[in-house]
């Protein structure tokens, strides 16, 4: 039987249950991506940066290549500091010599960079190699390798990992 009355009622509680799951949607999308960490200590009398872990479990600290600022992940099983394409070409990185990669995925294509200057929370190193992979999935942000990180202590600690200049004789 139909009486030719609207079902608002229907509506506004369809209304409401969208905006609730459309609320919660918002929430846990920015709860699970990578949150850069503010370094909380910079104490570069003593060569040290503490960063804290991102809700993702990784560490990210804002830096830069070449003066252009991005964000790097520190990735202490990346042999280089790299880049996706997409992303070298937004920072404006030069090309560079072609060179394969190996990966966890197995081996790929792209370019290496000499003599670029890396900066990470603060601490700068010259004349570092910059890999730009082709096939790297898009990402906004580049991994902090080890031709960084081979002169930072890297001390992880609970929620906190700790990057402390080495001193000259702890690099050679």
């Amino acid at each position: 039987m139909n009486t030719g009355r609207f079902p608002w009622g229907h509506i506004t509680a369809l209304v409401l249950w969208l905006i609730l799951f459309g609320a919660m949607y918002l929430f846990l999308d920015a709860k699970m991506q990578p949150q850069v960490a503010t370094v909380t200590g910079l104490d570069m009398a003593r060569g040290e940066v503490i960063i804290q872990r991102s809700r993702d479990g990784h560490y990210y600290v804002g830096g830069s290549i070449n003066g252009r600022p991005l964000t790097f992940m520190v990735d202490t099983g990346a042999s280089t500091v790299v880049v996706s394409a997409d992303l070298a070409a937004k920072i404006g990185l030069a090309r560079g010599v072609p060179t394969p990669f190996k990966t966890a995925g197995g081996m790929v294509l792209g370019e290496m960079m000499s003599d670029q200057t890396i900066e990470a929370g603060g601490i700068q190193l010259k004349g570092l190699r910059v890999g730009v992979v082709m096939q790297m999935d898009q990402r906004d942000y580049a991994l902090l390798g080890q031709n960084f990180l081979r002169y930072i202590d890297v001390i992880q600690s609970g929620d906190q990992m700790v990057l402390k200049i080495k001193s000259a004789s702890e690099i050679n």
